[in-house]
């Protein structure tokens, strides 16, 4: 009975560490995909509104960055990064692409005509909770505390919706008057993608490794 009971903890053991690997694969990961499926997107459809949405994703993730260096608030003890910590990167950059694309589908409601406004609203709802969701895995998998992650959620929903509120009120109007201020635009979202892309090159290599050193240990297990 007992050597039954032992067997049982030893396989909860397993499984729990084998789900821990995987959530924090996800983890790892989510950066990387969410920011191909945006860059993805805009060349699906290259509209002054998606380069406008994806120019706010970078300006918010700059201002992180800075607020981040400003705060220097460590990390929780046993984090696997050195640097500082508040906000998370992560949540404040999950916060703005989900929340700008759920306010964006509850603004237009011929957004997405074949779900019709209430999918749209439905779609809009699953944004958030998968960001809420997407961004609370970084205090399950040990990165940060969660004051660390509430602020950079608030912070990056913040900035989606201020960002698409000048959008539309101010952005939208300007290019309408002066259809000429797009390749401005155009110009500013190149300059903002080359810096992401240069910073993310220290960022993808790190990943690479995190992710074969949980492989080898999942495989291991």
């Amino acid at each position: 009975m007992a050597s039954s009971s032992g067997y049982d903890g030893e396989a909860k053991d397993v499984l729990g560490s084998r789900r821990s690997t995987v959530l924090s694969a996800v983890n790892e990961s989510t950066k990387f995909v969410v920011s191909c499926t945006a860059l993805g997107f805009l060349l699906i459809n290259p509209t002054a509104e998606t380069c406008w949405a994806l120019l706010g994703s970078v300006v918010n993730s700059v201002n992180g960055k800075i607020l981040k260096r400003v705060l220097n608030q460590e990390r929780p003890d046993g984090s696997r990064k050195g640097d500082p910590g508040m906000p998370s990167s992560h949540a404040t950059s999950l916060s703005y692409l989900s929340v700008y694309g759920a306010a964006s589908l509850a603004h237009f409601r011929d957004a997405a005509p074949a779900l019709g406004y209430s999918g749209q609203l439905i779609v809009s709802g699953a944004l958030v909770l998968v960001g809420m969701w997407l961004s609370y895995l970084r205090v399950s998998t040990g990165y940060h505390t969660a004051p660390q992650v509430v602020v950079g959620y608030g912070l990056g929903s913040t900035t989606a919706l201020a960002w698409l509120f000048v959008g539309l009120n101010y952005v939208k109007p300007a290019l309408i008057a002066h259809p000429e201020m797009l390749r401005v635009l155009h110009s500013l979202l190149i300059i903002a993608i080359g810096w992401f892309a240069f910073s993310a090159l220290h960022w993808v290599e790190g990943l690479v490794d995190s992710l074969k050193r949980k492989f080898y240990s999942l495989k291991s297990d």
